[in-house]
């Protein structure tokens, strides 16, 4: 029973309607995942209150500042399994709203960016309430909460649990994790971490380990064909735990859909496009509020781009997934010597390039149409590329397909002189000609990674 798409009309900057399709997954690692980019204030997180305003067994209200003021008349469609539900406003100019059509029995867990929560907390009455109980409790606020709802409730649910938690927890920490519940004599709970000896209490927890508390809770009993929609999930973690988070809800999405808004070129992960992935760009025209997605056709660019460019394995390194971050004004070369190069070339000339570069470049003149086509997709306006001279004649036909963007070449060949090389002798390689190891190489490489593994794993 999957959530196919979601059209949002009237909802904070969305003015006009506005169409979200989902990833369904395939059972192939990312096949789940729908990933949002956009630049702050573009409405990646209204999106996630949209998904969150499905939630609970009331009809919200709209306060005045969740509704677009040129509107003020709000509609919200969800699409589960080929059945069309939404909520909408009941008058123009009102805050109440009206359910059509939610079908109960499908649930999306929904974790915002602000992940604090109250260090000292009480147990509430009555037996601990299940995964679908708590998200029939959970509403939209009608201002933007600084804490997580009642994740206090879910922490003795975890506790019961805490083998299924504490399995995916260590997956993201590295090491085991030892906790408990305890009770002060003022009759307060508390989280207590213990370290060998040494233990402290969720007082002194950290901003990073509550956001992947959280987020682990949003997946540990989580079943197949679930809904997960997770605001910024890359808040106070750095790089090597955004990184292990990622491998975690690539790995959960090939049978759930996962919904991630994300500033972080950790969490846009080209493998996982091409297995379906959906990725989205939110932009704030300033006229609005716009969803862009990669068509498949650019799925399929990419898959190109990405797939046996052994001498250019970055074109969609992390540099060039920081552009899926950028609001506009991305000038595409051919290759990284011409990124490093150009820079200086304008500072000779006492100039600046106004842009940024895309990544490494695109790993040759032939690339850049690809390129473009996947920006347009996304829905770039100023995209500028400039050629080598000896590829001049590409030109025409780049400025016939994308007439919007700007092409230029130089008056040289190269933008380095470059002398002729000598032939290399041949060398034997570990790989044959198709990359494949070859047989008599087999036993040692595996010794050798082994090794490497166990000295890894005894650190």
């Amino acid at each position: 029973m999957p959530l196919e798409k979601i059209e949002i009309c009237g909802f904070r900057g969305f003015n006009k309607r506005q169409a979200l399709d989902l990833s369904i997954p395939n059972k192939k690692p990312g096949s789940g995942l729908t990933i949002i980019t956009g630049a702050n204030n573009s409405g990646k997180s209204s999106i996630i209150e949209c998904l969150k305003v499905r939630g609970g067994r009331q009809s919200p209200s709209f306060a005045v500042g969740a509704r677009n003021a040129s509107v003020d008349f709000v509609e919200i469609k969800y699409f589960v399994d080929g059945e069309e539900e939404s909520v909408v406003s009941l008058r123009k100019g009102g805050s109440e709203t009206k359910k059509n059509k939610i079908n109960g029995n499908f649930h999306i867990f929904v974790l915002p960016s602000r992940r604090a929560f109250n260090p000292f907390f009480i147990k509430a009455g009555g037996p601990v309430q299940s995964r679908e109980q708590y998200l029939d409790n959970i509403q939209l606020s009608a201002q933007r909460s600084s804490t997580m709802d009642s994740f206090s409730y879910r922490l003795f649910g975890i506790v019961e649990k805490q083998e299924a938690f504490n399995k995916i927890l260590h997956r993201v920490l590295t090491f085991k994790p030892e906790w408990s519940i305890d009770q002060s004599d003022q009759g307060q709970y508390f989280l207590k971490f213990h370290n060998g000896e040494f233990s402290h209490t969720s007082d002194g927890m950290g901003e990073g380990v509550v956001s992947i508390f959280g987020i682990v809770d949003s997946l540990y009993d989580s079943k197949p064909g679930d809904v997960i929609v997770i605001d910024e999930p890359e808040l106070s973690l750095h790089p090597a735990l955004q990184r292990r988070v990622f491998d975690l809800l690539k790995d959960f999405s090939k049978d759930r859909q996962i919904i991630i808004s994300t500033h972080s070129p950790y969490f846009v992960d080209v493998p996982s496009i091409i297995n379906g992935s959906n990725l989205v760009r939110v932009v704030n025209t300033g006229k609005g509020t716009e969803i862009f997605q990669l068509s498949r056709q650019a799925r399929n660019v990419l898959k190109k781009l990405s797939k046996g460019n052994l001498y250019n394995p970055h074109t969609f390194g992390l540099d060039a997934r920081e552009l899926f971050f950028q609001e506009d004004g991305v000038v595409v070369v051919e290759g990284q010597e011409d990124v490093l190069l150009f820079p200086d070339v304008a500072s000779q000339l006492e100039t600046a390039i106004t842009g940024s570069f895309f990544g490494w470049g695109a790993g040759g003149a032939s690339n850049i149409e690809h390129v473009c086509f996947f920006l347009k997709d996304l829905g770039f306006k100023k995209v500028a590329a400039i050629l080598d001279g000896d590829k001049a004649e590409e030109i025409p036909k780049l400025k016939s397909k994308y007439p919007g963007y700007h092409f230029v070449h130089i008056c040289a060949d190269d933008i380095r002189t470059k002398r002729a090389r000598k032939e290399t002798e041949a060398v034997d390689g570990l790989l044959d000609d198709n990359r494949i190891i070859k047989s008599e190489h087999k036993e040692h490489t595996l010794q050798l990674i082994q090794k490497l593994n166990q000295y890894m794993d005894s650190l």
